[in-house]
């Protein structure tokens, strides 16, 4: 049997999700955390790099409600204490994949400075 991760949320997570322009945006970021739990999706591991900062212990996931062209948002979450031994998913941030702005709000939810 196996065992269903608990949900965390950083702070931050839910203004970054506040921010999101529509209800249906909004819905479909928070669907694909239960997806994620679930072990019905999974992300892309990111990792450090100059414009980003460093999120290698985080995963990102691409979506978007209308779901044509290329997705316009951006969701990243991470494995709490890590992906072996999870007992969790921690949603890190969520937005807009234009001008890496999940990105920088994932820096600025875990407190780490880009550099």
């Amino acid at each position: 049997m196996q065992r269903t991760l608990q949900l965390k949320a950083l702070p931050g997570f839910q203004e970054d999700v506040d921010a999101l322009p529509d209800l249906a945006t909004k819905k479909m970021a928070l669907n694909m955390l239960v997806l994620v739990r679930d072990g019905e999706v999974s992300g892309v591991r990111l990792d450090a790099r100059v414009a980003t900062g460093d999120l290698s212990d985080c995963y990102k996931l691409y979506f978007d409600p209308e779901g044509v062209g290329k997705p316009r948002y951006r969701l990243v979450y991470r494995y709490s204490p890590n992906r072996i031994t999870a007992v969790a998913i921690e949603a890190v941030a969520v937005g807009r994949r234009a001008d890496l702005d999940a990105y920088r709000r994932a820096m600025a939810n875990l407190g780490r400075d880009k550099d």
